[in-house]
């Protein structure tokens, strides 16, 4: 220590303190952290408050070392002898004075605080000291605590995580009253979410309390709760519909509704009016209304009915630059309700000879869409003679793979005419559409699979030269690399994403298949040796997201030149008539938003998909019914197979019109389904035979009250006792044609072919996916 340092501080001379000035600050830098301690031993000290030479010495040095601090740029070297002096300060008196003086260890914090929190960006000077300094939220001084709160407040910008971890501490001095921490809130959630929630009623009790801008930090954190947790903010859409008259807090609280109507229309519903109001009173706040009601349109006919009348009426007063949004929620409601799209038409197409491309290009989709559920426009499907190229891509890395995580094949062969596949198109309604088991063992050869090519590295050399290639691809993953990661994380918990995609050609177009796996694969497993199969109308979306599934499991930005980038971009290449925007637009353009998850979700219900699947929380993977729920395999399978026996009502009848329904024994056992007549003679139908088992609902979420079987010319309709039967049943059925369908040479299977059961007028094919009826 330097000797003037050391004379001042060990005699605790104060004519000569002054003198420390005239020190060049290179020449005490490495004394700085001695000196921090000489001021601790003499603040330490029992009658230091009582001392007033003593905290005119250690006011004096205080003041002389953070201004070398700063002069020298040396606040790394001295960090913790600061926070070691400010941590003993906390043991001694804080409070202010009866004439609402700081007490001298007050003084000090102050002094050592704003010094600290000057490098608010070092995250090694803040790891040392936001610890100490959140502490003094409890502390009896108000005006200590606001100075802890605003330093606080500015170190969140640069280490919310830091601040994460003493989160209970924040959210506790918020509910106490200082309302200036409460802008920290928004900036943490995130990082440590769980105390928000377990606080969120208490928070939103004391909201009252808040004024002005402090009000908007708390908005903004339930804001964020709906991105995240929409449910625990169920409870208090009624609390906060009470402030949508605030003009600075209803632009906020209606994008919270928003999160919360995507996600649980239902509870939005009594608070159409509250929502459709704010509008009368700001126009602008429309875009976020058509959303909500969108979402509102999705919970029955009734609420879709309600919700495109008000949409519809608002195209004629709305700004222009909102009408894509009004016009995009018409179409979403058109895609659940298709009847209530041709009684609108003629107002939408007001609007056809626009100015905006935009608002051209969404009148021609709806336009579309009102042909399609008309039937004005059948698509020819595809021929099973037709030659073509197939592209397929794998995604992922399915179990039991030599493919390493992230990449992504492709070949290219030429489908023989025997070897086609029969396509559906992809423009009909969902009962047409086309699902089925895909069985990698039984496709043509043409869909092998060749060895993937994964490139480990972003940037690769052109044409041999060694010169590093950077394209839009890989700035656009530079740049967003978290975002990425963070979006598929998100995603996995509500969108299950495909292992693998194969473009077909057809006579006039091309078409996607999207493969799914159980990600179990567990010994009973459904799909254990192959996939479920849908043909995708929302092939965009899909590659989209199967881009930035493979970005978010690769360890670097990935560029065009990567193998599994070109690999799926040949493969969007390849849909020929689909592309409407290049490769580089469709995989560097904004994630795909709720309103395309929805559709995506949609149509995953519309192809059965959650009949077989269901997401396993504690793993946070999509896993099959038998893997997701071992315990029921004892009581669908009997030494290894499916077997139930019981009555069921048959529809039966020559004409539709006049088909009845008649009660039969029915068993299914083994690779066998068969009924008894009345004259004791027994009908039979192979299980090899049948393509699909589809459960009968008016509704996604509704109850089950019967059940078909398809084969390949023909459809049964059978009815159990109760809705327990039913499952029962066609889940027994449902094991039974997969195990059959992935094992047709297993002897288990090899059953004498009998007359079939007696099929009904209907004959209609309708290959759709094998469901279970799992609660979702």
């Amino acid at each position: 220590m330097h000797s003037l340092f050391e004379e001042v501080l060990s005699k605790r001379d104060l004519s000569k303190a002054g003198m420390l000035f005239s020190l060049d600050d290179k020449e005490i830098e490495d004394d700085l952290s001695n000196v921090l301690k000489g001021i601790h031993v003499i603040a330490d000290t029992d009658d230091y408050e009582s001392n007033d030479n003593d905290q005119s010495v250690v006011e004096i040095c205080i003041t002389r070392v953070t201004t070398a601090i700063r002069e020298t740029s040396s606040i790394e070297k001295h960090a913790r002898a600061l926070v070691d002096l400010l941590v003993m300060c906390r043991k001694h008196r804080l409070m202010q004075t009866a004439k609402d003086e700081d007490s001298p260890h007050a003084k000090i914090v102050s002094d050592l605080m704003s010094c600290l929190f000057m490098y608010y960006s070092k995250s090694n000077v803040m790891q040392q000291a936001i610890p100490a300094v959140v502490q003094l939220l409890d502390c009896n001084n108000y005006d200590l605590c606001q100075s802890a709160s605003s330093y606080l407040s500015l170190a969140a910008i640069d280490n919310a995580n830091l601040l994460a971890s003493h989160i209970n501490i924040i959210v506790t001095s918020v509910i106490k009253g200082n309302h200036l921490l409460a802008q920290v809130l928004p900036q943490i959630y995130l990082q440590n979410p769980e105390p928000i929630h377990e606080h969120l009623a208490e928070l939103m009790a004391v909201m009252e309390e808040f004024e002005g801008t402090e009000r908007v930090y708390l908005i903004q954190l339930f804001g964020a709760v709906a991105k995240k947790e929409s449910r625990l903010l169920e409870e208090h859409i009624e609390k906060l519909s009470t402030y949508l008259s605030s003009a600075m807090l209803a632009p906020l609280i209606l994008t919270a509704f928003v999160d919360l109507a995507l996600t649980s229309p239902i509870a939005m519903v009594p608070y159409r009016n509250s929502v459709t109001a704010v509008v009368e009173q700001n126009p602008a706040l429309i875009c976020q209304t058509a959303q909500i009601l969108g979402a509102l349109a999705t919970v029955d006919e009734e609420e879709g009915r309600k919700s495109i009348k008000y949409l519809v009426l608002k195209l004629n007063s709305a700004e222009q630059t909102m009408l894509p949004v009004i016009l995009q929620e018409i179409r979403g409601v058109g895609l659940v309700h298709h009847h209530l799209l041709p009684p609108i038409m003629h107002e939408v197409e007001k609007l056809a000879n626009s100015g905006s491309s935009c608002v051209r290009l969404l009148i021609q989709q709806i336009r579309e869409d009102n042909k399609k559920y008309l039937g004005e426009k059948e698509k020819k499907s595809v021929s099973s003679q037709t030659e073509g190229t197939v592209t397929i891509i794998t995604v992922g890395n399915p179990p039991n793979s030599l493919h390493p995580s992230g990449t992504v094949s492709i070949k290219h062969t030429m489908l023989s005419s025997s070897g086609a596949e029969s396509e559906h198109s992809l423009g009909k309604a969902s009962s047409g559409s086309t699902v089925r088991l895909a069985n990698d063992s039984t496709n043509s050869p043409t869909f092998t699979m060749s060895e993937p090519s994964f490139c480990g590295t972003s940037q690769l050399s052109c044409s041999g030269s060694g010169e590093s290639v950077r394209d839009g691809v890989q700035m656009f993953c530079e740049k967003h690399l978290s975002k990425i990661k963070s979006f598929i994380r998100k995603l996995n918990a509500s969108i299950p994403l495909p292992v693998k995609c194969s473009v077909v050609n057809g006579k006039n177009k091309r078409y996607m298949h999207l493969y799914f796996m159980c990600g179990h694969q567990g010994h009973q497993c459904l799909y254990k040796t192959g996939h479920f199969m849908l043909t995708t109308h929302l092939a965009k979306l899909w590659v989209h997201l199967m881009f930035l599934s493979v970005q978010a499991n690769a360890p670097a930005a990935l560029s065009q030149r990567d193998a599994d980038v070109s690999s799926l971009k040949a493969c969007w290449d390849a849909l020929k008539g689909e592309r409407n925007s290049s490769f580089l637009t469709v995989v560097t353009s904004s994630f795909p938003t709720q309103k395309d998850q929805l559709a995506l979700l949609h149509e995953l219900h519309e192809e059965r998909y959650f009949d077989v699947f269901e997401l396993n929380a504690a793993d946070m993977l999509w896993a099959c019914f038998l893997c997701n729920h071992p315990e029921k395999v004892s009581d669908l399978l009997h030494n290894g197979s499916p077997q139930i026996t019981g009555q069921l009502k048959e529809k039966k009848g020559k004409w539709k019109v006049f088909k009845r329904w008649k009660t039969r024994n029915f068993t299914l056992s083994g690779g066998t389904f068969t009924y008894s007549k009345s004259d004791s003679r027994k009908e039979t139908l192979p299980v090899s035979k049948i393509q699909s088992v589809k459960a009968l609902r008016k509704g996604i979420r509704d109850i089950p009250r019967a059940f078909e079987i398809f084969t390949d010319d023909q459809r049964y309709v059978f009815k159990a006792k109760g809705q327990q039967n039913v499952e029962q049943w066609v889940q027994c059925l449902h094991i039974a044609v997969v195990r059959s369908h992935h094992n047709p040479d297993d002897s288990l299977w090899n059953v004498p072919q009998r007359s079939p059961l007696t099929p009904s007028s209907d004959t209609r094919l309708s290959l759709r996916a094998l469901p279970f009826d799992t609660k979702l």
